[in-house]
């Protein structure tokens, strides 16, 4: 089911790119998302003709093609750990009541 809602609002996207001449890799993906959520109660009212709704429609592709992502050529985004793994065990329990339990030497305590 999301990926039947992600390639819809990928097709959204390249019909808003086509029509206002913009690339369509520079639309927001999320931008496009919200401005649908921000249109979906005028597209859904019962008392909208075809013709009101065509017209919504033009201007939600206008609205989806100004969300725009800035061009930033050198910018990498590499995926790493954000936390390193710490050598104690969690904290599942209230510090009073805590035990620690021997996890074949996995969780060690440094002395103080």
């Amino acid at each position: 089911m999301y990926f039947i809602a992600y390639n819809a609002a990928r097709w959204m996207i390249c019909k808003a790119a086509g029509t206002s001449g913009a690339d369509p890799m520079r639309i927001s993906f999320k931008g496009a998302l919200q401005e649908l959520r921000n249109w979906e109660g005028q597209l859904n009212h019962p008392r909208t003709t075809q013709q009101d709704k065509r017209k919504l429609i033009a201007e939600l592709y206008r609205g989806i093609a100004l969300k725009t992502v800035p061009l930033r050529p050198n910018r990498k985004e590499p995926r790493c750990l954000k936390r390193r793994p710490k050598p104690y065990q969690l904290l599942t329990e209230h510090r009073s009541t805590m035990k620690e339990t021997k996890h074949r030497s996995k969780y060690r305590v440094k002395a103080a």
